[in-house]
């Protein structure tokens, strides 16, 4: 699997996956003694985990929205197959494009 064949929700999911992981990372505590972060760089990385935590919640944000986008797209499909009197086309939602349902199989004969 390749970055490229990944959906967008696909990519936003393994990105999120990244970002907490990384996020877990930095809250693990167990320092060996004598590295320890000074106030201002330890200042410096709140700031950025915090910067990280609003990255997330936007980045679930947009998975919400994609989601909405996707449905309404299925729905205005299925409008679209009501209009034409289609019941059991198909929609395509990648190419926008409908097909016939197949026809059943005859008696004898496989699919």
């Amino acid at each position: 699997m390749t970055w490229g064949s990944l959906t967008t929700a696909g990519k936003l999911v393994l990105l999120g996956a990244l970002l907490l992981s990384a996020l877990a990372a930095l809250a693990q505590d167990g320092h060996p003694a004598g590295l320890v972060p000074t106030e201002v760089q330890s200042l410096r990385l709140q700031v950025k985990q915090k910067d990280a935590l609003l990255a997330k919640n936007l980045l679930e944000q947009a998975q919400s929205n994609f989601q909405k986008a996707l449905n309404d797209l299925k729905d205005e499909g299925d409008r679209v197959k009501s209009e034409n009197g289609w019941k059991d086309a198909q929609f395509d939602p990648s190419t926008l494009q409908f097909t016939p349902a197949p026809l059943p199989a005859k008696k004898g004969e496989k699919p």
